[in-house]
């Protein structure tokens, strides 16, 4: 699997956001289908989260395994060694580079090339949503409160809109 593919499943699927996804080192998965993110790479430097807190995210085993594969072919397997390094290996990928050379590509004949990470991470809110998923469980996914969640990032479908107003 490419990484571009592993990045977009990141924050699409897990709730990851793209500083995080991208700041991810070998030592953060465990053999339970998480990942712990506790950094983020914002225009070249290494910090802590956006929130300042470490969270685990559960990550499904489709995307679990392959990242897991990805790994293996990465020449720094060590715990320290970036998911998705730069050429040198010393710090991440710039995520603008990914974007531009493995993701826009495979969406422009969709004519989805419009599309960025930040409207990927709404989406994996709005679509938990439209499933009944626990609100705060999303929340807790995406490594911020709970009003901010259903203010911010959950977009409610006209089908449902639609639906509420029915009811009443």
């Amino acid at each position: 699997m490419k990484k571009g593919r592993l990045v977009f499943d990141l924050v699409t699927f897990c709730g990851l956001r793209l500083s995080e996804a991208y700041a991810l080192k070998n030592g953060d998965l465990f053999e339970m289908g998480a990942i712990r993110v506790e950094r983020s790479w914002y225009k070249g430097e290494v910090n802590p989260t956006k929130t300042n807190e470490t969270r685990d995210v559960g990550v499904d085993l489709e995307i679990f395994d392959p990242l897991k594969a990805w790994i293996a072919t990465l020449p720094d397997r060590s715990q320290c060694g970036w998911i998705f390094p730069s050429e040198r290996l010393v710090k991440p990928l710039w995520p603008n580079n990914v974007l531009r050379r493995d993701i826009y590509p495979r969406l422009e004949p969709l004519e989805l090339a419009w599309i960025n990470f930040a409207v990927l991470r709404r989406s994996h809110s709005t679509l938990h949503q439209e499933r009944g998923t626990d609100p705060r469980i999303i929340a807790d996914q995406q490594g911020h409160g709970l009003g901010v969640h259903l203010a911010e990032y959950v977009d409610s479908s006209l089908a449902r809109k639609r639906a509420a107003a029915a009811a009443l």
